[in-house]
């Protein structure tokens, strides 16, 4: 307690002292200013103030003895804490208490105390003295280094061009043929029919490599529709009595992938675009309407069971060539009519869909005999020819509204018939579809033509002159004829544009030696037919997308009608659809129409009609008293091709005629027919 009151009578006497020398302490200042005012001239007022603040601040505090005191009391009583000893070394004179010593202190010594810690901050504002002159340079900077952060914007612009198209290159053009086809079939009811479509998908699928099966994202579909097909089976074999034959089907499908999955890659033969279901779905959405796959034996059963109940006998029914000819009276024309009226009582009984099959048989039975009374011949009653009634003389003689007419309208549309016929191929919707002026013969050719759309895959260099299906289509062949990509690879066995041609008039004409007044490759067949203006064409016709210099580097079709607007349609075997396809013959690039030599002429048309019972619609006819014994088929095949005539017999009357036009002009240039839109 003591020294702590000796420390606090010395801090007094401090605080006394350094009232009495501070004007001293001042001037001193002062004085020393002056002296060194020149490194201070040339700073700003601001900092210069600040500086004379702080030293002036410094100097009392340093100088006087309050802080000398209190520093040496802190050492006293915490020496320990701190190691700057020397401070209380300097100020431990004081601890005497005479007074003797006070001018002592006085001495020079205080003075040379602040000059001491004078030059350094002296020296220190010599430093920062560049500071403030860099540090309005220095934010400056700033506001131009902000847009530094929009240079990275090119960042986001950059990011999503890798994404964008990373999505097209990852599915291979084999990889999405796979996919759509899965999709196609997916959507179809699966039955053990489509056993062979699922089974060449899964071909298609295993000769994808790696990472085009990853591709593949709708692979699960696929097993899901050979687990249906497998479940089908297992059915079938547990209805059959003979369980040994369940082993010999695992086998066979075994064998079967083995040999999808060797060699070069198998593709399907099933048509990916065009397949009869296609046709079947717009059927189905525009007008509710469905066909069996057995309709057309269905027509043919109700013409072939009217004839017996009348007793009647066609020209080609006489000759036993069980095809229809222009020589025949008996053709029906007015099916697409017989359909109108069966859909019109049908939605008059509330039914909204309609389903054309077997069981529908007995109820167009009716409206047939309705439709087609027989007209017999006023000269001569075994010559009999049909009414041939359309939907006016029903509307006519059952007073249908205006309303109601509608439904039978709809059904006899452009569109609607062109739907039938290539959906049914049947005769009696093919006749409508192309009009009355067209011959039989014609009439063949595009039903035969139709009956293979969704049934026969494009395989390049493909042909056939079998009548009927041939059952090497859709085996895995090796494509050798040159000149196509697909050259050198496996696929199933089809048809190429030409051969489905060539197979169409020989199963028109249900004779082989066709093949020969047709033709072989698109570019015999041009030559072998003659030029023709679009105004002339009729449906049959051929149909090119090159002129001659194109060679053999062609495609070829078959017109097979028009649609409201006037534009020919043609079906063709396609390779880009993988079979064969009905549509518009422009937007298909073809453009030159070729008259092929084997059909009838007008002339030839009359004369055939002649021979027999002329057609005529719903009126009697008169007819030549004469013998049918012939057709067009006698005519072909008497020497049609070593010299182009045929004999045809009227009577006791023989006559000579040439099947073919007396000349073929192949100079003549060529004409384009179609007109660009």
């Amino acid at each position: 307690m003591i020294g702590r009151d000796c420390a606090h009578e010395e801090v007094a006497k401090a605080d006394l002292w350094s009232v009495l020398h501070m004007p001293k302490i001042m001037g001193e200042i002062t004085d020393m200013f002056a002296k060194r005012r020149e490194p201070f001239k040339y700073m700003k007022n601001k900092y210069l103030m600040k500086f004379l603040c702080l030293t002036l601040a410094s100097g009392m505090t340093l100088s006087g003895p309050v802080s000398v005191m209190a520093a040496e009391e802190t050492v006293t009583a915490y020496s320990d804490d701190f190691s700057s000893g020397d401070d209380g070394v300097d100020i431990g004179s004081p601890e005497t208490p005479t007074p003797e010593p006070q001018p002592d202190p006085v001495t020079p010594e205080p003075t040379v105390t602040p000059d001491t810690p004078t030059p350094e901050p002296t020296v220190t504002p010599d430093t920062p003295t560049p500071e403030p002159t860099v540090t309005p340079d220095t934010p400056t900077p700033a506001p131009s280094v902000t847009p530094l952060p929009d240079t990275p914007t090119p960042a986001p612009s950059v990011t999503p061009l890798p994404n964008t198209p990373t999505p097209a290159p990852l599915i291979t053009d084999n990889a999405k043929a796979v996919i759509d086809r899965i999709n196609e079939l997916h959507l179809q009811t699966i039955t053990l029919e489509k056993k062979s479509l699922v089974q060449s998908v899964r071909t298609a699928y295993e000769t994808l490599t790696e990472d085009e099966k990853k591709e593949v994202s709708n692979y699960n579909l696929l097993v899901e529709m050979e687990a249906r097909i497998q479940t089908l089976e297992t059915e079938k074999k547990k209805a059959e009595e003979n369980k040994a034959s369940e082993k010999n089907d695992f086998s066979d499908n075994k064998s079967t992938t083995a040999t999808g999955i060797t060699g070069t890659p198998v593709y399907y033969a099933s048509n990916i675009h065009a397949g009869k279901d296609f046709y079947l779905d717009s059927l189905k959405k525009n007008y509710n309407l469905t066909f069996s796959d057995d309709f057309s034996a269905v027509m043919d059963s109700i013409e072939k069971e009217y004839k017996e109940k009348n007793k009647l006998s066609d020209a080609s029914d006489l000759s036993g060539s069980g095809i229809s000819t222009s020589a025949d009276s008996l053709l029906v024309r007015n099916w697409q009519d017989i359909l109108a009226v069966y859909i019109y009582q049908q939605s008059k009984a509330g039914k909204t869909e309609f389903t054309l099959d077997g069981s529908c048989k007995n109820d167009l039975a009716k409206i047939f005999a309705e439709m087609n009374p027989v007209v017999r011949d006023k000269q001569n009653i075994t010559h009999v020819t049909y009414g041939n009634r359309k939907i006016n003389y029903y509307i006519k003689k059952n007073k249908i509204s205006k309303k109601d007419r509608k439904v039978l309208k709809k059904y006899v549309e452009t569109d609607c018939k062109l739907l039938c016929a290539v959906v049914t191929a049947a005769n009696g919707f093919v006749r409508e579809s192309v009009g009355d002026d067209v011959s039989e013969e014609r009439v063949n050719v595009i039903s035969a033509a139709y009956s293979l759309v969704g049934k026969v895959g494009y395989f390049w260099g493909g042909k056939s002159t079998k009548i009927g299906t041939d059952p090497s289509w859709g085996t895995a062949e090796k494509v050798s004829a040159e000149g196509s990509k697909s050259t050198g690879t496996i696929r199933a066995y089809g048809l190429d544009c030409s051969g489905f041609v060539t197979w169409a008039v020989i199963n028109g004409y249900q004779d082989q030696t066709m093949q020969a007044a047709v033709g072989d490759g698109t570019s015999d067949q041009w030559e072998k037919a003659n030029v023709v203006t679009e105004t002339d064409a009729q449906p049959g016709d051929l149909v090119f997308q090159k002129g001659p210099e194109a060679g053999s580097d062609n495609h070829v079709g078959i017109l097979c009608g028009k649609t409201d607007a006037g534009d020919w349609i043609a079906v063709h075997c396609s390779s880009s659809k993988n079979g064969v396809t009905v549509g518009e013959a422009y937007s298909a690039s073809f453009r030159y129409i070729r008259q092929p030599s084997f059909y009838p002429t007008e002339a030839q048309i009359q004369e055939m009609q002649n021979s027999s019972t002329a057609i005529s619609s719903g009126s009697d006819i008169f007819t030549a008293d004469v013998k049918v014994s012939n057709t067009l088929q006698d005519a072909i095949n008497s020497n049609t091709i070593s010299d182009g005539t045929a004999t045809l017999t009227s009577g006791t009357e023989e006559k000579k005629t040439s099947i073919l036009p007396k000349t073929i002009d192949l100079s003549k240039s060529d004409v384009t027919v179609f007109k660009a839109k």
